[in-house]
């Protein structure tokens, strides 16, 4: 997905529409035209290189998403403690 990102000489990042609370620009505005994977978020943009470099984090399991990853991780274990029992009541063999 191309993606338009606007900044200042600090790296900071500026989207539109900005309503609220916001930081007034240090110096010129910059942007760079990048390709952001599904799985990312831009985190902010390294201004210390030329050109200048955009830093990309994961996007954060959602709530649901660690419920379901817990889920599968106790399954697993109850599926082991499972196994034990039955090979220990055929007398470990």
């Amino acid at each position: 997905m191309q993606t338009l990102i606007i900044y200042d000489n600090t790296g900071t990042i500026f989207s539109s529409p900005i309503t609220g609370s916001y930081k007034k620009p240090q110096g010129d505005l910059k942007y760079l035209e990048i390709e952001l994977p599904e799985n990312k978020v831009l985190k902010s943009i390294d201004t210390s290189e030329t050109p200048n470099i955009p830093i990309l984090e994961d996007i954060p399991k959602t709530d649901l998403e660690k419920t379901q990853d817990q889920l599968l991780e106790t399954q697993a274990q109850l599926a082991n403690l499972q196994e034990q029992i039955l090979v220990k009541e055929n007398g470990g063999k």
